[in-house]
């Protein structure tokens, strides 16, 4: 079944699951490939992009951050 497209010819499913979350999770499995020895350095290299491409160290997602964002103030 292929999915339905916008007016600009995009598919509006394709950032579905582009959440804070998910790119943490994301960004935490490529850190976890990189410090494996037992992974290939094409692998790492791969890994090394993607977490570039995810936002590098700022992938990284705490709930206690998003909480200060929306509201300015620190969680307790």
């Amino acid at each position: 079944m292929a999915s339905q497209r916008d007016i600009d010819g995009r598919d509006p499913m394709h950032d579905i699951h582009d959440t804070p979350d998910n790119r943490s999770h994301q960004a935490q499995s490529h850190k976890a490939n990189l410090s494996n020895p037992n992974t290939s350095e094409k692998s790492k290299k791969r890994s090394a992009e993607a977490l570039q491409s995810l936002g590098g160290e700022d992938a990284f997602y705490s709930k206690d951050e998003a909480e200060k964002k929306a509201d300015g103030v620190a969680p307790k």
